[in-house]
């Protein structure tokens, strides 16, 4: 991401305080000291200028590229807006007569050296009255819909509806809202280029701007960078650009290699079938795993559970992630489920703090845990702070992330309940778990979905429902 942050609308929105708490004696020091390091990095809410959670500078090199691409496009641009300038370092290397750079951190402006035909405005970018730009550049800070908080986010949201007449959906991230900012302040036949996630051409919660620009037949041109630009970043990035001087409505599509080679893409995906879709729930379906609160206070591995005194009637069987289970384990007995989870020191115990009746022990835990353990999004929306809603138990586990082919499916023999990452399946009626699980090692998910970092890639829930709704239609021809 470039040094840019949320609009100062947002600063309305109060930090989640960090307190160290007062452990219990039920509970060891230093077993709990090791569970707050990891810990603490998710539980702290984005706010306003929480600037290190969603600023990355972006290198000299991809700034380089970035002008490379855009100037095949428009050269020389006239009018160039910067949105979330940090120390204005897109005003280097780019032809153009005027530059103007919107910048809220004027800690992160301070370095900036401007060419004589550029200007820095230290505000938010979304209060930017200018219009009529022949480009708006910038690569965009990327924060998750949890984090942007009220009432910023609904006064912007609702700007930009009534701008462009779309319905944005609420659960996009924070990208968005400066790609279609870009749209906006863009003339009629103006281009937008932008470095933000290669996810946006197939993600649902980008949807509504992909149908906009489809509707004006603007022709879109995507980079996916294939290597990671961004220390510390895993998301897949690209260079985006939106031509509204087009008006074929051509979407074309490159990869850029480790030397920033552009190389032609098929699609979005690599398959020529595309990216799977995105579909409702039908006669099998697949559910997300749970998000009790944080996995390190109620998923638990067995010396843990033992180590607070918890009896196996104060947990039950989960499955937070397949990666370190055999490819050739297809069904998740008991005796499997001892070997690679509970013998193996995997967080394979989900505490029932959502049970009606919660024992003495399991109450004195819960009491002991440190306040800024629960300080996450999850357990200050749910009453009380550890009452979490149990989903019932699938037949089939998959595990969402993979590095190739497809992700693992294992058949549910042990009971397990799907937490985290690892995606359940469900139906109503028993399902005929061995074909079922053929059926998706049988399909190559790599080439059909959107790479999530560069070499991680994610099958969503709505596209497992798809390959389930495909399996029961199959089903139901040869009956």
């Amino acid at each position: 991401m470039n040094d840019s942050v949320l609009g100062v609308e947002a600063a309305l929105c109060v930090t989640a305080g960090i307190t160290a708490g007062n452990l219990s004696s039920d509970f060891d020091t230093a077993r709990l000291g090791e569970m707050r390091c990891s810990d603490r990095k998710m539980k702290q809410r984005k706010t306003a200028y929480e600037l290190s959670a969603s600023q990355v500078t972006t290198p000299a090199k991809a700034v380089s590229l970035f002008w490379r691409l855009a100037g095949k496009r428009r050269k020389p641009l006239g009018s160039v807006l910067d949105l979330g300038a940090g120390d204005c370092r897109f005003a280097r290397g780019g032809s153009y007569s005027r530059y103007v750079g919107i910048e809220i951190d004027p800690a992160r402006s301070r370095q900036a050296v401007l060419p004589k035909n550029a200007e820095l405005i230290n505000d938010c970018a979304f209060r930017h009255t200018g219009q009529d730009y022949d480009a708006c550049i910038g690569n965009p800070p990327y924060v998750r819909h949890h984090f942007i908080e009220s009432p910023w986010k609904e006064k912007t949201v609702a700007t930009i509806e009534a701008a462009l007449g779309v319905t944005l959906k609420r659960n996009c991230n924070l990208y968005l809202y400066f790609l279609c900012l870009g749209l906006v302040k863009t003339h009629k036949k103006g281009l937008v280029a932008m470095i933000i996630p290669y996810e946006w051409v197939s993600r649902p919660s980008a949807s509504p701007v992909r149908d906009h620009i489809r509707a004006k037949k603007w022709n879109v041109t995507v980079y996916r960078f294939q290597e990671t630009i961004f220390d510390g970043v895993m998301t897949t990035a690209s260079v985006t650009i939106i031509d509204k001087g087009s008006s074929d409505g051509r979407w074309s599509f490159f990869d850029l290699d480790h030397e920033f080679k552009v190389v032609p893409r098929k699609g979005a995906a690599d398959a020529k079938e595309g990216v799977i879709g995105y579909e409702k729930r039908g006669a099998a379906w697949a559910l997300r795993g749970m998000s009790p609160g944080t996995q390190k206070v109620f998923t638990l591995t067995e010396g843990e559970r033992n180590h607070f005194g918890l009896k196996k009637s104060d947990v039950v069987p989960c499955v937070t992630t397949l990666r370190h289970v055999p490819a050739t384990v297809r069904i998740l007995t008991p005796a499997a489920f001892k070997n690679h989870f509970i013998d193996a020191g995997g967080r394979c115990w989900l505490i029932k703090s959502y049970a009606k009746k919660i024992s003495p022990t399991l109450r004195a835990y819960l009491k002991a845990v440190p306040e800024d353990f629960r300080d996450t999004w999850t357990c200050h929306n749910q009453t009380p702070w550890f009452k979490f809603r149990q989903h019932p138990t699938p037949q089939l586990l998959v595990a969402s992330g993979f590095t190739s082919y497809g992700p693992k499916v294992v058949i549910n023999k042990v009971g397990a309940l799907a937490v985290g990452s690892v995606w359940g399946i469900h139906s109503k009626t028993r399902l005929p778990g061995r074909k079922l699980q053929h059926h998706l090692y049988g399909i190559d998910v790599e080439k059909r979905v959107v790479a999530h970092a560069e070499k991680l890639k994610k099958i969503e829930v709505k596209q497992l429902n798809t390959l389930l709704n495909a399996f029961h239609e199959q089903q139901r021809t040869k009956n």
